[in-house]
């Protein structure tokens, strides 16, 4: 899926299918952490129109420029139209699934299969304070440096999390641990949408090495908006006003203030 991937993707952005968000990576070095910062494009504007918002992009028919291939019978693997870093792939159920509803067996083993490479990230917002702009379940994959990884990795974040570390990946001990996480965290509501169990907001990180999840408790700080690749050492501002601001409020503190106290 990635080589596919990459050449739909060259070829989207110069057909006007793919509208990139990210400018070129800045990197800003902060106590041996190189940060990396991305100034948002106006696309984002694009991006956040009602006719664009409101319209569900992953349900077929699919945008041939866009799509990428098959991945069993309940997903497809899409190329994102509004990608922070290209290509930008997900990895979307087949059928409508509200996003805030708890994952099953089945989107952990589609996932999984692009997940391949060091520098793979796969990322998972679930819910609005959790930076999914998008209601439809689906699972994200770029490739990128992942600067907090050896701050993850030591398990030294500073705010509530789980870690688990892997000697491979397998999406039934993924899926066992997440069961367990959801449970110990108390991210089960009581209530359910079209017949799944709702959660509250949360962030999933994974990579061949680890997987990480986050119990979210805001997606705002002041005036800039969080997302889930922001806990691997990544960040989007709007402007170089908020760049400056954010070095001087703190990345990590940053992170602190969207997520809870441990």
């Amino acid at each position: 899926m990635w080589e596919i991937g990459k050449i739909k993707s060259s070829y989207g952005i110069n057909s006007g299918d793919l509208l990139p968000l990210t400018t070129t990576d800045i990197e800003v070095n902060i106590e041996g952490v190189n940060y990396i910062v991305n100034l948002q494009t106006d696309n984002m504007q694009v991006k956040h129109n009602p006719k664009v918002s409101l319209k569900d992009p992953f349900l077929p028919p699919y945008n041939t420029n866009l799509f990428v291939e098959n991945i069993g019978p309940e997903h497809v693997c899409l190329l994102n139209k509004f990608p922070i870093k290209t290509p930008h792939l997900l990895v979307c159920a087949t059928k409508y699934i509200p996003q805030t509803t708890a994952l099953k067996l089945t989107d952990f083993k589609a996932w999984v299969k692009g997940i391949k490479g060091q520098n793979i990230l796969g990322f998972f917002n679930s819910g609005r304070a959790a930076g999914s702009s998008q209601s439809h379940r689906h699972m994200q994959l770029i490739q990128t440096d992942l600067p907090l990884e050896s701050v993850i990795i030591n398990n030294a974040l500073p705010f509530k999390h789980n870690l688990l570390l892997l000697d491979q990946l397998n999406a039934e001990e993924l899926y066992s641990h997440y069961l367990s996480v959801m449970s110990d965290f108390d991210l089960y509501t009581s209530s359910t949408v079209n017949g799944f169990v709702e959660c509250f907001p949360y962030n999933i990180l994974l990579t061949e090495r680890w997987m990480l999840l986050i119990p979210r408790y805001k997606n705002e700080v002041y005036s800039m908006k969080g997302h889930g690749v922001n806990f691997v050492g990544r960040f989007l501002v709007n402007s170089m006003e908020q760049f400056e601001w954010l070095k001087e409020y703190g990345f990590m503190n940053f992170l602190i203030q969207c997520g809870f106290s441990k």
